[in-house]
């Protein structure tokens, strides 16, 4: 791994800012997807950044002195990495770089007892205070499934604990409205603009009626889901080809 802290090299031994606001979750972060010595979408992520610092004034650094320490970090690199952007509420901001591993395990899903407000202060916002993501991981685990997926106080889908979700019903992609109370994922975001991918509320039951199940994010773009509780999912062509295209276009554009 490849870290920067507050605009300077790390190249002694992990030294984390040491802050109230780090010990209290009290920042944001981005991941992004890198390849080789650019990176995807950064625009997107910049600027939803920018509203989530905005939504919880909180200071964030100035565009190009994130985009330099980016661009010192992936020099040399080669083949994807995640690159995470993470600034805190005192004004500490670090970027760390690390190489992705290609995984073949398709994820599962279960249906998480505990619901997400779609009015929450931290709605569509990428908080560090990441623990009820990380709670449907490991509850999804503990059972034998990869992550687990939240509804809302009306029983609409929202999301999982580490992606944005995507339906393929009668030809047609469904992913959660933003009303929902899901996160605007910058992967959800590209899809929804270049692959006419609808946007609409629905419940679990009406999830499980669908013909596939798709998660989406930024490093791992577009995934099948293989099981549902109980329920499987084989390939589906359609969502197949749909995988096909983003990963074409993630490949031919930087900025989308």
């Amino acid at each position: 791994m490849k870290l920067l802290v507050n605009g300077k090299l790390v190249t002694e031994p992990l030294s984390l800012p040491f802050s109230l606001s780090f010990i209290r979750g009290d920042g944001l972060f981005e991941t992004i997807l890198g390849i080789d010595e650019k990176i995807i979408a950064w625009h997107r992520h910049y600027e939803r950044l920018a509203k989530s610092a905005e939504k919880l004034l909180i200071t964030i650094p100035a565009r190009i002195d994130i985009e330099v320490g980016i661009n010192q970090l992936l020099k040399g690199v080669v083949g994807k990495s995640r690159v995470r952007v993470a600034v805190l509420a005192d004004s500490n901001w670090l970027i760390a770089v690390e190489q992705v591993a290609e995984g073949d395990k398709l994820p599962s899903l279960i249906k998480m007892n505990q619901i997400l407000h779609s009015n929450s202060p931290l709605t569509a916002v990428k908080s560090i205070s990441y623990g009820q993501s990380m709670l449907a991981v490991r509850l999804a685990q503990a059972r034998g499934y990869t992550d687990g997926v939240y509804l809302n106080q009306n029983g609409d889908v929202v999301e999982t604990g580490s992606a944005n979700i995507v339906v393929l019903k009668n030809e047609k992609f469904i992913t959660p409205s933003l009303k929902s109370g899901c996160l605007p994922g910058i992967t959800r975001q590209i899809l929804i603009k270049h692959f006419d991918i609808s946007e609409e509320l629905f419940t679990w039951e009406q999830m499980l009626e669908s013909d596939a199940i798709f998660l989406c994010s930024s490093i791992r773009l577009l995934i099948p889901v293989c099981k549902v509780e109980d329920k499987l999912f084989e390939n589906n062509p359609v969502g197949e080809k749909l995988i096909g295209d983003l990963n074409q276009l993630i490949r031919s554009k930087m900025e989308l």
